[in-house]
């Protein structure tokens, strides 16, 4: 393994563009890769599993756990909604030797590179337009169009952000697998 290579890589957007997608891509391809399982208060969806997608908590489970320091990052993302990175993942994953994989929100991601600095490389995945991101969230259909809406002005917001990234990754509606060719070059220049 390439002495400089990061230990971490974070896939970082809105809902919808495409962040898991690109995340499996490593997973199936990779065997250095190993995906950090965020914790969350919303509920599960179909066929989601606690520990595996996410550890799904209470408001007062992640209450504790802030209060605890058992969070490397995490944020109110949706209005009583909160999304972090349990340390005990980055323990689980290192001690697989592996690269840990995130797929979080925008300022999340922001804070891991603050943490990790170097050893973290970070991608702004976003859509080529908000109508595209629009489209997208409505044809899979998890939330309602209030949701969608707010989901929306937060995107607005974390477009403000992507000059912190160590790449901007257009994905493209219909082009994902340019936005995969993308993210293979970036593991084999920085990861192996």
């Amino acid at each position: 393994m390439n002495i400089n290579a990061k230990k971490i890589i974070v896939f970082a957007g809105p809902s919808g563009v495409g962040k898991s997608t690109l995340a499996k891509v490593l997973l199936d391809e990779f065997n250095s890769f190993e995906f950090s399982v965020s914790a969350t208060t919303r509920s599960p969806r179909d066929e989601e599993e606690n520990g595996i997608d996410y550890h799904f908590l209470t408001t007062q489970e992640f209450q504790e756990k802030i209060h605890d320091n058992e969070f490397i990052e995490y944020e109110e993302v949706y209005p009583g909604r909160h999304y972090g990175t349990l340390k005990n993942e980055i323990d689980r994953i290192s001690h697989k030797n592996k690269i840990a994989i995130f797929d979080i929100d925008v300022l999340g991601a922001i804070n891991i590179k603050k943490i990790y600095k170097d050893q973290a490389y970070v991608i702004f995945v976003k859509p080529e337009s908000i109508d595209a991101l629009l489209v997208r969230l409505r044809d899979r259909g998890t939330e309602n169009e209030e949701q969608i809406q707010v989901r929306k002005n937060r995107f607005k917001t974390e477009l403000s952000f992507e000059d912190k990234f160590d790449c901007v990754l257009v994905n493209k509606t219909g082009e994902i697998d340019a936005a995969k060719n993308v993210v293979r070059s970036i593991v084999k220049k920085y990861f192996i």
